[in-house]
């Protein structure tokens, strides 16, 4: 029969042992209460889990799970020992092994660590999460009460409510269904980004899956290199957010730029501000607070007390970062809590710090204009600075997955702000051609009447629609041009392509030959102008879209009913790693970590996601967003 590799060292080790080292002897040559059913439900390997469940049924075994990390990754074993063993026993004879047997010259091998599963969480819910579940009582109660009060007026038209119950009407699931289900009645090519936004959310779930599976224990070490390396795995998950920044500068642009000239740059910018924070805070707080409070409690398994050590400085010392959403930066040179809402963090910044562009911008396009290409080049000089000092690595195996690069390049504002930017140009130069175009048709229109026969009947002249004449208008209105010009039009999507596909599969040299295949000045011009590089070639295929060209992608992305489905989007991207984390550590075994297994897993997430996320836009974000028309805008649907 196969021995524990842990029981072997155990034995051989020592001579005079402690109690516990003592039953640990005693069950090697069957002198403990089931000492050889012991052995067998023991992990026989490295992140080998053993069985749990089996383990725990046995009056004298209690399941241990040791853990250190190697060379930064967590490396487990489940040990059935005897019931008197302690934390603290596991702990020093890990110690003890590891001085004996010489494992210091390993010096990737640190934090040793044991775990009592059965015993994790056994004091209850402590304050915290008490708060939470407390939060979440009251919003079921509360969408309970306005289903149930829309219900009465609909079975009873004459039923009059006070204000309180109307503002718990917003609340009714049957009234917010019918809002999120509701399809568009006419076309639009803006709704490219309801598609976009849909098939960006499934590649990050796979990527994503991928990667915090990292996280938890797996029985084959090697397919973590071999996915990692090998060409078809190279995810655009790194650079799919990218896209997202682009889309969000583009829209803030185009709809901001157009309510600043309809009212003269007149904007309650406080408005501005506030209306983005009541539509993210209420999603993901409830959301934040879960993770960090709440989800602890609602796991069990071996592996389950490893999740609270995923981001354990993040969570409980800095959670007021993500409350703040500063938690890109914060706490310095670790990971912040809920590690993937660094994402809304820089989109918050951007965003609260836009009107500053969008200001200079309507005052004098040419300083709008300037200060979004400042900004990039600010951008593209810290990046290549930083990335040629610290020599950063554009890959995810040795890149993204460096802690450092991960924390002081990736998640920062200032390295991050180019695609957003970028889309912030394109908002511009798309308001300004949809602005021209309809000037020209209604200046159009008017010559038609000033020729009209009928014309001599109207007593005084028509005032003519004005047309804007600056410099830049004019480049604005020219910009665009190419896009009615097929051969153009085809060109810029080869280039679209080719940057896109370079960017993406470029650093394949690098995990293939190794690292010193690129200089050090080479990667970092690469990591200098990726990000960017990447949206601007994904602009190349959308701006065409915007004008109805590209037909079969724009058919594609704007199926009417990937609109439900977008407006889920952000509950979505927050919700979906409280699956894949749950998932991870509530499993008994190791995973196989493979394209099937994880796929498997990527598709479970995905429904379970899609099913939570409209869920929390039912009971949260459309309520809110109602709650916010009715009070703070007198009912009035202002930007």
């Amino acid at each position: 029969m196969k021995c524990c590799i842990f029981l072997s060292i155990l034995i051989a080790v020592y001579a005079d042992l402690e109690k516990c080292k003592n039953d640990i002897i005693d069950m090697g040559i069957n002198k403990y209460p089931h000492g050889l059913q012991m052995i067998y439900y023991s992990g026989k390997g490295f992140d080998d889990l053993g069985l749990y469940a089996e383990c725990n049924n046995l009056t004298s075994a209690k399941y241990a799970l040791l853990e250190a990390k190697y060379d930064g990754f967590r490396v487990m074993l489940g040990f059935c020992g005897p019931v008197n063993c302690t934390v603290g026993d596991y702990q020093d004879l890990s110690l003890e092994i590891y001085q004996k047997l010489n494992l210091s010259n390993i010096p990737q091998l640190t934090d040793f660590k044991a775990h009592f599963p059965s015993e994790y969480n056994k004091d209850g819910m402590d304050g915290a999460a008490i708060f939470v579940l407390t939060l979440w009582i009251l919003l079921f109660g509360t969408v309970v009460a306005g289903t149930t009060f829309e219900v009465i007026s609909i079975k009873n038209p004459q039923k009059r409510f006070g204000p309180v119950s109307r503002n718990v009407m917003a609340f009714s699931l049957i009234t917010n269904w019918k809002k999120l289900t509701t399809l568009p009645t006419e076309f639009d090519t803006l709704q490219i980004f309801n598609g976009v936004r849909v098939f960006s959310m499934l590649i990050i779930v796979f990527g994503h899956s991928y990667i915090y599976q990292l996280s938890g224990a797996f029985s084959n070490p090697a397919g973590i290199y071999t996915v990692f390396t090998d060409y078809y795995h190279l995810f655009m998950i790194i650079y799919v957010v990218d896209v997202f920044f682009l889309m969000a500068g583009f829209l803030l642009a185009f709809l901001t730029t157009a309510q600043l000239k309809a009212t003269k740059g007149r904007m309650n910018w406080a408005i501005f501000e506030l209306h983005r924070f009541i539509r993210l805070i209420p999603i993901y707080y409830m959301c934040f607070l879960t993770y960090a409070f709440l989800l602890k409690y609602i796991g069990s398994g071996p592996q389950w007390p490893i999740f609270e050590d995923v981001t354990p400085v993040g969570c409980k010392q800095y959670w007021w970062a993500n409350l703040l959403f500063i938690n890109n930066f914060f706490p310095v040179g670790e990971f912040s809590c809920m590690g993937w809402s660094w994402y809304i963090a820089n989109d918050v910044q951007f965003y609260v710090f836009s009107p500053i562009v969008l200001i200079l911008y309507f005052k004098n396009k040419l300083w709008g204009y300037l200060a979004c290409i400042t900004l990039i080049g600010v951008n593209w000089i810290e990046v290549g600075i930083e990335a040629n000092i610290n020599d950063y690595n554009p890959t995810m195996l040795y890149g993204v997955g460096n802690k450092d690069q991960f924390l002081h390049n990736y998640v920062k504002p200032y390295a991050r702000m180019a695609p957003y930017l970028l889309g912030i140009m394109i908002g511009f130069l798309y308001r300004s051609a949809v602005d021209h175009k309809a000037q020209a048709s209604a200046a159009k229109q008017n010559n038609n009447v000033l020729l009209s026969p009928s014309y001599n009947l109207i007593q005084e002249e028509q005032p003519k629609l004005p047309m804007e004449k600056s410099f830049v208008t004019s480049l604005e209105v020219k910009a665009f041009k190419w896009v009615h010009i097929p051969a153009f039009r085809y060109i810029g999507y080869a280039i679209g392509l080719t940057l896109m596909y370079v960017i993406n599969f470029g650093p394949y040299q690098l995990t293939t030959y190794g690292l010193d295949e690129w200089s050090t000045s080479h990667k970092a011009a690469f990591m200098t102008f990726d990000h960017f590089g990447f949206a601007f070639g994904f602009s190349l295929f959308m701006i065409p879209m915007l004008f109805g060209y590209c037909r079969c992608l724009l058919y594609v992305l704007t199926l009417r009913f990937l609109a439900p489905l977008a407006k889920v989007s952000f509950a979505f991207y927050v919700v979906h790693p409280l699956f894949i984390y749950w998932y991870i550590f509530s499993r008994d075994s190791a995973l196989y970590y493979g394209d099937l297994d994880i796929s498997y897993h990527a598709v479970g997430t995905i429904l379970l996601t899609t099913i939570t996320g409209t869920l929390l836009s039912l009971m949260i974000e459309s309520p809110i967003l109602s709650l916010e028309k009715n009070l703070l805008r007198g009912g009035r649907n202002k930007h």
